[in-house]
């Protein structure tokens, strides 16, 4: 008999699992007190028709819940608890098992005065503790011989609720997120002044010239909510070359000489692929993330966080020195480090709300540091969908 009851929750648990796959869940919490209550009894279920109406019309991925839906569940588990198996924490472990994100709650109550009040509230699931992020209410006169105000108050309070979701990620926007951004340093520095050594005039002649470029190439794919995974395509080439020719070089206070210095360091580097030191589930998956924030004036930024696995970067140096002294005839020398790439960027405020159906930008961005004199800049492009 027991293991009867154990299989038929079972298949139950993953009846609703199944049927509410890919779905966000809300389940409505409703509470009737105050003067009449067996009068008001029969509002929450009208009112979970009216906020199912708004809620999907704005977000076809959301669905609602009611204490209908899971008494079966609750039910058997109250079975279980008498034959021994139950848990200490049923309303918790229920929540669990559906995967629902947020509680709605629903407070209905006549006061003194005949004054009817409705409040709602919707509560993340997620927060610890949670608390409410969206409040609702409404009132009027209480009249039991027409509904026109009641429903009036209700459909406000719904709509409000629904409304104020447009701040939140209900249903995930999916799609592909590409980032480019492109380095580069030209610069050729001269220095040149008189010497004099030997009881003869000379020169000093140094010629410093840098030849930097990078190309960062993320390709993120947001998947879900908390979910992105993607590629990156990294090139480093940089060359640094000095020449330097002097016609007094000192090679103790009273020897000096001609004496001409030239090195040269080239460095380059590549990566592909990110990192995949996180885990999902006992599953290695890409380090990445894409966060979207909506903001109280209907705009939006976007955070792309990702790191690269690790990669190579050689650097070869090569050093040549002719003349009265300390002359240098070494074989360049290449030195080989580990690298890795990450972004951690923000994009926006953008125009937009939850409720749009499509989040959509391209753009460049140009800088240049005054100091070191590297251009740089950073394309985007991002085309976003929800359900």
């Amino acid at each position: 008999m027991k293991k009867g009851y154990l299989i038929l929750i079972l298949l139950i648990t993953i009846f609703i699992n199944n049927s509410f796959a890919q779905k966000t869940k809300f389940f409505l919490k409703p509470t009737v007190g105050g003067l009449h209550p067996k009068e008001l009894e029969a509002i929450p279920t009208y009112f979970s028709t009216l906020l199912i109406d708004y809620l999907t019309e704005k977000y076809s991925c959301a669905t609602l819940l009611t204490s209908t839906d899971v008494g079966t569940l609750l039910g058997f588990e109250k079975e279980r608890e008498l034959l021994g198996s139950g848990s200490e924490e049923t309303y918790k472990n229920i929540s669990e098992e559906l995967g629902v994100s947020y509680l709605i709650t629903l407070e209905l109550s006549v006061a003194g005065g005949e004054n009817f009040i409705v409040n709602g509230a919707i509560i993340p699931m997620r927060t610890k503790p949670p608390f409410p992020i969206i409040r609702a209410s409404a009132h009027s006169s209480y009249s039991r011989k027409s509904f026109d105000l009641i429903e009036a108050n209700l459909t406000e309070v719904a709509k409000k609720l629904v409304d104020g979701l447009k701040k939140i990620e209900i249903c995930p926007f999916k799609g592909l997120i590409k980032i480019k951004t492109v380095s580069t340093i030209k610069d050729k520095k001269k220095e040149e002044y008189p010497v004099y050594c030997n009881q003869t005039d000379g020169m000093y002649h140094k010629t410093t010239t840098i030849d930097n470029y990078s190309e960062n190439d993320w390709s993120i794919e947001k998947t879900g909510i908390n979910f992105a995974k993607g590629d990156i395509k990294f090139n480093l080439s940089e060359e640094t070359t000095i020449e330097e020719d002097n016609s007094c070089f000192e090679c103790s206070p009273k020897k000096q000489g001609p004496r001409t210095y030239y090195e040269k360091t080239t460095t380059y580097a590549s990566i592909q692929g990110l990192s995949k030191e996180s885990e999902s589930y006992g599953i290695k998956v890409d380090d990445a993330s894409v966060e979207i924030t909506f903001l109280d004036n209907d705009t939006y930024t976007i955070r792309v966080k990702a790191a690269s696995k690790q990669g190579e970067k050689k650097t070869r140096k090569e050093v040549r020195a002719e003349g009265v002294c300390n002359n240098i005839t070494n074989k360049p020398e290449t030195i080989t480090n580990k690298l890795d790439e990450g972004i951690n960027e923000i994009f926006g405020p953008f125009k937009g709300n939850a409720q749009d159906k499509v989040l959509s930008q391209k753009d460049t961005i140009k800088k240049k540091d005054a100091n070191t004199k590297q251009e740089s800049s950073i394309t985007y492009e991002f085309n976003l969908k929800r359900d």
